[in-house]
C-alpha cells in the first residue's frame, strides 16, 4: 500500500519523498495547485492535488494508503493567526479524522521543537513543558499537539509526533540560503557572543526520524525530538557556511537582549502601521539564532533506533553546493 506524504513539494516533505523512493516504497503525495515538483520525482509518485482546507481532496488523498506522513504546515512566524489555525490545527484534525475513517494504520505528525519555546536557555527533552510563544506558528503547533494528545488519550489513535529541530539542507530557502547571502555580502550579524548552542538537524536526518516513527510499534502515542546532538554553536554554524563559500566569517555582534528588544519594537511598529509583510527582524529568528537551545534525543535513540547521520561539515558542504547552483542559475537568468 502507498505511503502518503503531505507537503511533498516543500523543503522537508521533498526529502521525505526522496527517502521513501530510495527505499522502493510506493508513494502518494499531496501538493497544492501551482506547487512544483521535479519531473523525475513527479513521474515516480501518485500526485494528488489538494489543500488542508479542502476536505474532499484530503479524502481522496488518504484513500487506500497505509501510512500518512504529515509534513504540510503553515510555517514562518508572521501572518494572520487564522491562516495558521486553519492549516496547523483544523487541517490537522480533518486530515487525521479522514485518515482514520479510511483505515490508515499509522499517522506521523511533524511538529517542531518550538512547542518547548524558542529559547529554552539550556537543555530540554520531550518531558519539558509546552510553552506558548508570541507568534502564530508556535501557538498553532502547541494547539495541534494538544489536540492530538487528547485524541491519543481518549481514542488511542495510532499517531506519533516528531518534533524536528532547526532543519537545514539543500532546498532550504528559508534560512540557509538567506544566511549564505548575508555572509557573501558581509551583512551577517551574530546575536550575542556566538557561543550558544543551536538545535540543528539535516533534512535527511529528519526524514529518517519520521520514517522510523512511522514503523516502530512502540512509537504509537509518543513524541520524539529529532535533532543532531553534535554540539554546534552559532559561531560554528556560520563559520562553517562562510568557509564553504570562501568568504570571511562574521565578526559583528549585537547583544542578544538588545536584539530581542529591537525585534519587539519592529514587530509592534509593523502591526501598528499595518505594513504589508513581516518586519525586518523578529523575536522568533533572534531566539532561534541567539538563544541557547540544546535538545536531547535519548528517547529517539532508544525507542526508534534513531542515529543522526549527517555531520555539520558534510551537511553544510552539500547545502552550500545547492545554494551556489541556484545562485548561479538566478544570475544566468538575470543576465539574459
Amino acid at each position: 500500500m502507498p505511503v502518503l506524504v503531505t507537503g511533498a513539494a516543500g523543503f522537508l516533505g521533498s526529502h521525505v519523498t526522496d527517502m521513501l523512493l530510495e527505499r522502493g516504497e510506493s508513494v502518494r503525495v499531496l501538493v497544492r495547485p501551482g506547487e512544483r515538483m521535479p519531473e523525475e520525482v513527479r513521474a515516480r509518485v501518485d500526485v494528488c492535488m489538494g489543500d488542508l482546507a479542502d476536505a474532499g481532496s484530503l479524502k481522496a488523498a488518504v484513500a487506500g494508503v497505509d501510512r500518512v506522513l504529515h509534513c504540510a504546515a503553515r510555517t514562518g512566524p508572521w501572518g494572520p493567526r487564522a491562516e495558521y489555525d486553519a492549516a496547523n490545527v483544523q487541517g490537522l484534525q480533518t486530515l487525521l479524522n479522514l485518515s482514520l475513517n479510511a483505515g490508515v494504520q499509522r499517522f506521523v505528525h511533524v511538529s517542531s521543537i518550538t512547542v518547548h519555546g524558542n529559547d529554552v536557555q539550556g537543555t530540554a527533552d520531550e518531558s519539558s513543558p509546552l510553552r506558548l510563544e508570541p507568534n502564530p506558528y508556535s501557538r498553532s503547533k502547541v494547539a495541534g499537539e494538544r489536540l492530538l494528545d487528547g485524541l491519543i488519550r481518549e481514542r488511542h489513535v495510532p499517531v506519533s509526533i516528531v518534533r524536528p529541530g532547526w532543519i537545514y539542507g539543500p532546498r532550504d530557502t528559508g534560512s540557509f540560503a538567506r544566511f549564505a547571502r548575508l555572509l557573501e555580502t558581509g551583512k551577517m550579524i551574530m546575536f550575542g557572543p556566538g557561543s550558544n548552542y543551536l538545535p540543528l538537524v539535516h533534512a535527511r536526518d529528519v526524514a529518517q526520524g519520521i520514517l522510523l516513527a512511522s514503523e516502530a510499534p512502540q512509537a504509537v502515542g509518543r513524541a520524539y525530538i529529532i535533532v543532531n546532538d553534535e554540539p554546534v554553536t552559532q559561531s560554528d554554524y556560520l563559520t562553517a557556511i562562510a568557509r564553504c563559500l570562501s568568504v570571511a566569517p562574521p565578526t559583528r555582534h549585537l547583544p542578544y537582549r538588545l536584539a530581542l528588544l529591537l525585534a519587539t519594537v519592529a514587530e509592534t511598529g509593523t502591526r501598528m502601521t499595518r505594513r504589508q509583510g513581516p518586519p525586518p527582524v523578529m523575536r522568533y529568528g533572534v531566539q532561534m539564532l541567539g538563544g541557547n537551545n540544546r535538545f536531547m534525543i535519548a528517547r529517539a535513540r532508544q525507542e526508534l533506533g534513531f542515529v543522526p547521520r549527517v555531520a555539520l561539515a558534510e551537511g553544510v558542504e552539500a547545502s552550500t553546493a545547492w545554494y551556489k547552483s541556484i545562485r548561479d542559475q538566478q544570475g544566468r537568468r538575470n543576465s539574459l
